[in-house]
């Protein structure tokens, strides 16, 4: 019952041997019984080769006395069976039989792993002998094997020893103090740190002793937590008071963690110590300073919070314009509208488009603010003719809610150094403002004065007011007076400081002024007047979007190719355009495009940016290395979503004459288009940039 690959001293006590028999026939098995019994060795019967292999399974034999003709297995099979085994195969096999005498089964036998092939009739000592001089080799190795057994076991005993003496070593010498606890906690041993600092000798540290120099306001929670601890076999942790030697109390960190054998099951604990006084008395200070700078964590905290609020405005501001395109266009599509309800739902669609992209052009303001790309044309304006066309501009919204408007330019006919269009916004958004805080009734008024080489502006309404707290900060992103859902009015908050920024790049400056909420407010815009400084020359190939003042001509007879990958992008443009006589290829890639190309003339190129695979930059350079009768110089104009003004001068530099901005106005880019194939008139801006001759 010993096996040879599992060793155990207990086990070997005495060595015996087991010998495994196999015979079919009762009889035989009790004549080697009655051979083998002196030997004094335990006798095992196995009737057939498959029980013999069960015993094989369950123990292990010094030696095997197999007959060789028996039903079923025979001996040879059974032999063969037991070396395919890597435990059994070292097993001595002795054949023994009355038949197959010749000898070819004895070298069948031989051939099978057997070590000798005895026939019948038996010699009883002989037999005898032979065993036993296989079962004494088979306890000589058991021997040596318990010997190495025992010699392991010694060195792992020894190295056990220097272990430990080399962990007490060790915890001697450390400066932090170190105790080894049993499984339930009591201390079994301290070190020499922790007796120097406590004054407690070994004999007081054991057991619960360590736990009476704990601080006695801290006792009850450290005794809790250390006993759920030695429960769960958990790590602990924690920081508290012990006394010293002299009675004083310091801050250390106690850690614990425990020991395990070789199955895992906790054997014991180690817990050290650190003095922590000095970092406790450091992180005091950091308190102290933390509170110091408490002020700006909350302005801080303040400034997040208006960023939150800005963004759950930002949704509600773009949700509502989708709403009303949303619900009008489905209405629509019913048919079930008469002709004033579908000239109201047009215009509903086409007043909540143009808010929303206010809304968008106010963020892409603000994002080139922060990136510091906002850049101006600056050429020479009439500060009148810019105010003016604000005016106009929001005069309707002022009559619709019955604000009146006056106007007074003493100063109009000052001209100034200005971005036309920037500037314009900025009197835009000052005046929109103060309409939408002026309650029906109220007025507001525009004033313009030349002022020491300066001309003012200023917009004063009689609405709501400004109170003394946002007055400061009026001027700031994401600051509104009330940002609630019972807001009484509409936007972002971004206008005034857009406004603020264009003004400074202006070179002027801008305030507001208000005697409190319910009293109105005024603002002020002061500009340079233009002394005959030299403008900046007008770019040819800015943006064309906005610019009114290009008819919109026929375009009969015009081939013009249109890439777009959106399907309703390039239904909406093609239709646009055949409306207005354009015969229309669409393309829905840069491939397609190119194709199109190849198979028939075209005058003009309308081109999307932003494609899947080749974007129209990719485009227009294939276009472009195309010779002049493959269509290599084709008018071309960009059409995207990529609003700033890097992107303007990349779409010019790459090959395009125009570059306008979505969403498109239709009444602009018919204009371009038609400029660009030359009706009414051929114009410079028809040059391709990208053939200029450079000096």
């Amino acid at each position: 019952m010993l096996l040879r690959d599992e060793f155990n001293p207990a086990t070997f006590q005495p060595l015996e041997a087991s010998i495994l028999l196999v015979d079919d026939r009762p009889a035989n098995l009790l004549a080697l019984e009655a051979v083998l019994k002196p030997l004094g060795h335990r006798l095992v019967p196995a009737h057939s080769g498959e029980e013999a292999l069960k015993h094989l399974l369950e123990e292990e034999f010094a030696v095997i006395l197999m007959d060789v003709q028996m039903p079923g297995l025979d001996g040879y099979q059974t032999v063969a069976l037991i070396k395919q085994r890597e435990r059994c195969r070292q097993v001595p096999v002795l054949f023994i039989t009355a038949l197959n005498k010749d000898v070819e089964h004895v070298m069948k036998g031989y051939t099978y792993g057997a070590v000798d092939y005895i026939l019948k009739p038996i010699e009883p000592f002989v037999l005898r002998a032979k065993v036993a001089a296989f079962v004494d080799l088979f306890l000589k190795e058991q021997q040596i094997k318990i010997d190495q057994e025992k010699l392991r076991l010694a060195e792992q005993q020894a190295q056990a020893r220097r272990s430990q003496e080399r962990f007490r070593s060790l915890t001697e010498s450390m400066p932090l103090c170190v105790w080894a606890t049993d499984t339930a906690g009591g201390v079994q041993y301290c070190n020499r740190a922790w007796t120097e600092y406590s004054g407690m000798s070994v004999e007081q540290s054991a057991g619960q002793g360590v736990m009476q120099a704990i601080h006695p306001e801290q006792r009850e929670r450290v005794e809790l937590a250390w006993k759920d601890s030695l429960r769960g076999g958990r790590q602990f942790e924690m920081d508290f008071l012990l006394r010293g030697r002299e009675g004083a109390y310091r801050w250390h960190l106690c850690r614990a963690v425990p020991e395990r054998d070789e199955k895992g099951a906790v054997i014991g604990w180690i817990a050290t110590a650190t003095d922590i006084d000095d970092q406790k008395k450091v992180e005091e200070d950091r308190a102290r300073v933390l509170q110091a700078e408490q002020r700006a964590r909350e302005l801080a905290e303040f400034a997040n919070q208006s960023k939150d609020q800005f963004l759950a405005i930002l949704s509600h501001e773009l949700r509502n314009p989708l709403n009303a395109i949303l619900g009008w266009a489905r209405m629509l599509r019913s048919g079930k509208l008469d002709s004033d309800r579908i000239a109201r739902a047009l215009s509903a669609i086409e007043r909540n488009a143009e808010a929303q992209a206010k809304l968008v052009e106010d963020l892409l303001d603000i994002s080139r603010i922060v990136a510091g790309k906002l850049r101006l044309h600056l050429h020479r304006e009439s500060f009148g003719h810019v105010v003016r066309a604000a005016v106009d501009t929001v005069r309707p919204e002022a009559e619709a809610k019955g604000v009146r408007l006056e106007v007074a330019l003493e100063a109009g006919d000052c001209e100034v150094l200005a971005d036309t269009d920037r500037l314009q916004q900025v009197v835009w958004n000052l005046l929109s403002n103060a309409i939408k805080f002026t309650p029906a009734g109220g007025r507001v008024s525009v004033e313009a004065i030349h002022r020491e080489g300066k001309v003012e502006l200023r917009i004063t309404d009689t609405g709501v007011g400004i109170s003394e707290s946002l007055l400061p900060h009026i001027f700031e992103r994401f600051r509104q007076a009330d940002s609630t859902t019972t807001r009484a009015h509409s936007g972002l908050g971004l206008g005034l400081a857009i406004a603020r920024h264009l003004v400074d790049l202006h070179g002027g400056s801008i305030h507001a002024q208000s005697p409190g909420e319910g009293r109105g407010a005024t603002f002020v815009v002061a500009l340079a007047v233009h002394a005959g400084v030299e403008e900046q020359p007008a770019d040819s190939t800015a943006d064309a979007q906005g610019d009114g003042s290009i008819e919109a001509p026929s375009l009969h007879g015009l081939r013009i190719l249109f890439v777009d990958d959106q399907a309703d992008a390039r239904e909406l443009i093609a239709e646009l355009l055949e409306l207005h006589g354009a015969k229309v290829v669409v393309a829905d890639s840069a491939a397609s495009a190119l194709k199109a190309l190849d198979e028939t003339s075209l005058d003009v190129l309308v081109s999307d940016i932003g494609m899947p695979d080749e974007d129209g930059y990719q485009l227009i350079r294939k276009i472009r290395a195309r010779g002049h009768d493959r269509g290599g110089n084709i008018p071309a104009v960009a059409v995207t979503g990529f609003a700033s003004s890097m992107d303007n001068q990349h779409a010019i530099s790459e090959g395009f004459q125009f570059y306008l901005a979505k969403p498109i106005d239709p009444h602009t880019l018919l204009s371009v288009v038609a400029k660009l194939s030359g009706r009414p008139s051929k114009s410079e801006v028809l040059r391709p940039v990208w053939m200029t001759s450079r000096a």
